[in-house]
């Protein structure tokens, strides 16, 4: 099989439960290879063991790095697994070409039969699935992206001295009116993303400008693929099919996101979305185990 007839798989996680193994067993298939992005605080990882899940796709595994929710390192995780600058074995775009390049996360599952899924992306080829967050940019949004986080890469929720320091910083930027990036349109959405071989090369060489424009910001995940596909040739290749324009079930109406449940299983099931997140194995296991036995490969 030709590589550019295959699928790109670029998962990060923090754990290696049976949800992350549940996960390797859905994408295993010939036409995937997938990527992994282990973060550095799970000691109990060990990458051979992904060879008792994995019979059929090929698996790499990406130099890790500590991803702190909220900070620069996750932006920088994921280059780790498109431009294998840091991997242990070359990763994506050095691997590539790929059809399509799907970054994913622990929690997260195909709520579609593998073939129907290869299927979809092959006949959108040249398309783009990207999430926009379809409220008004925020004043809170403004602080995150206009305003300097000094301590981006500390969670500040186990840190709430930290924290109110960080408020008082932002207040005497605000007060002095010291706002950078004032030449920047930024668009916020979910990280979550497929994208065609070419948009992946587009990120890669804008590498820089993102670690520079989002230093010290604040989510910087969940503002760079939107901010640049938006100012990008690829902005009127954006998916405008049924569901998601990323092509995955996200509920944002009852969470944050929401935790698909059992009761939700029917309009999982009807979704013409690709994937779907957050899945939680521990408080929903028969979910995800239905969803396993209703959408993993039978090779």
């Amino acid at each position: 099989m030709e590589t550019s007839e295959k699928q790109a798989y670029m998962l990060m996680a923090h754990q290696c439960n049976e949800m992350f193994w549940t996960l390797l067993r859905m994408l295993d298939a010939p036409w995937n290879d997938i990527f992994i992005h282990m973060d550095s605080k799970n000691e109990n990882y060990q990458p051979e063991t992904v060879e008792r899940y994995v019979k059929y796709a090929k698996v790499f595994h990406a130099q890790r790095t500590s991803a702190v929710w909220g900070g620069i390192t996750l932006v920088k995780a994921e280059f780790v697994l498109l431009k294998a600058e840091f991997v242990l074995l070359k990763a994506a775009v050095d691997h590539g070409p790929y059809q399509h390049y799907h970054l994913i996360s622990g929690a997260d599952l195909p709520i579609q039969p593998p073939e129907d899924i290869r299927a979809f992306f092959e006949a959108n080829p040249d398309r783009e699935f990207v999430h926009f967050d379809p409220h008004p940019f925020s004043p809170f949004n403004d602080e995150r992206v206009y305003y300097r986080h000094f301590f981006q890469n500390i969670d500040l929720r186990r840190h709430p001295v930290l924290g109110v320091i960080n408020g008082i910083l932002l207040s005497g930027q605000k007060l002095l009116r010291i706002k950078r990036n004032q030449d920047v349109h930024f668009t916020k959405g979910s990280q979550w993303f497929s994208c065609t071989d070419g948009f992946a090369r587009y990120l890669l060489t804008k590498e820089e400008w993102i670690l520079q424009v989002l230093d010290k910001t604040f989510c910087s995940d969940e503002f760079f693929v939107q901010t640049l596909i938006a100012q990008s040739p690829y902005q009127d290749k954006i998916y405008q099919g049924p569901g998601d324009t990323s092509a995955r079930a996200i509920d944002w109406d009852r969470g944050n996101p929401w935790v698909w449940k059992y009761a939700d299983l029917e309009q999982l099931k009807a979704s013409p979305c690709m994937f779907a997140r957050k899945f939680d194995i521990e408080k929903e296991p028969e979910l995800v185990h239905e969803i396993e036995r209703l959408y993993a490969p039978h090779i």
